[in-house]
């Protein structure tokens, strides 16, 4: 049983700017027809906009500016964690169990951020013996091997199962995409400590990932069931 959960740590220092003199200051600007920043009822909320002449980024050396009615200056990373338990069955020496977990980094304002894995390979939590499944250098699956690897993309085998990153919706600014080592389809590996996924872009929005497992075991593998808290950390980059 894998159980992923996630951690936010933020690190670095940003600086903003306002448009001010010495007898205004504005936080926002927009050109346009119009829109409304609280839309809202006992039901819903929402932000509106209407006739916005101009959205995305544009930058220099000196400076980075956001076009569009909904720009808060403020900015954020957020990581969530979609897929609560993954369940890889009973393992064999014979076939290959694969799973998957999804999670999403939303962002705004940023200029990149690593999503790391800090956790050790499935360890035996009942049994006569203590063991970890080998964590895979970079490779394929191969049954009758003992191997723990992941990757980041949708893969044809050993299964066809996973995804590859995608922004939410379709064609937002997010930038999210597999690390090296993890970018790979059909290939996979495992060390705890690694980056798996990054965004190198100063975008924002959504971006969803999912985490395709495959384990294996030898005739040597100690009998037993084994475990994984998969811990993930987000971290900003400036």
């Amino acid at each position: 049983m894998l159980v992923v959960s996630g951690l936010f740590m933020l690190s670095g220092q940003t600086a903003f700017a306002q448009y001010t003199s010495t007898n205004y200051q504005t936080n926002e600007i927009q050109f346009g027809i119009g829109g409304d920043l609280d839309t809202s009822s006992t039901n819903y909320q929402a932000q509106t906009s209407a006739g916005g002449l101009a959205v995305g980024d544009t930058s220099s050396t000196n400076y980075t500016a956001y076009s569009g009615f909904l720009t808060p200056n403020e900015p954020f990373l957020e990581l969530g964690i979609d897929t609560s338990t993954v369940n890889l069955g009973t393992l064999d020496t014979a076939s290959t169990k694969t799973g998957t977990a999804a999670f999403h980094v939303r962002t705004y304002l940023d200029s990149g951020y690593t999503v790391q894995t800090i956790s050790q390979p499935p360890k035996m939590t009942s049994g006569a013996a203590t063991h970890t499944l080998t964590a895979m250098s970079l490779g394929s699956s191969a049954t009758n091997t003992e191997q723990f690897g992941i990757n980041l993309r949708a893969n044809t085998s050993p299964a066809t199962f996973g995804s590859d990153p995608a922004p939410f919706p379709d064609g937002s600014f997010a930038a999210g995409a597999a690390a090296s080592g993890y970018d790979t389809v059909n290939q996979y590996k495992y060390n705890a400590s690694d980056v798996i996924a990054a965004s190198s872009g100063s975008g924002w929005g959504l971006t969803n990932f999912t985490i395709s497992y495959i384990a294996n075991i030898s005739s040597v593998t100690p009998a037993g069931s084994y475990s994984m808290i998969h811990d993930l950390v987000v971290v900003a980059t400036y």
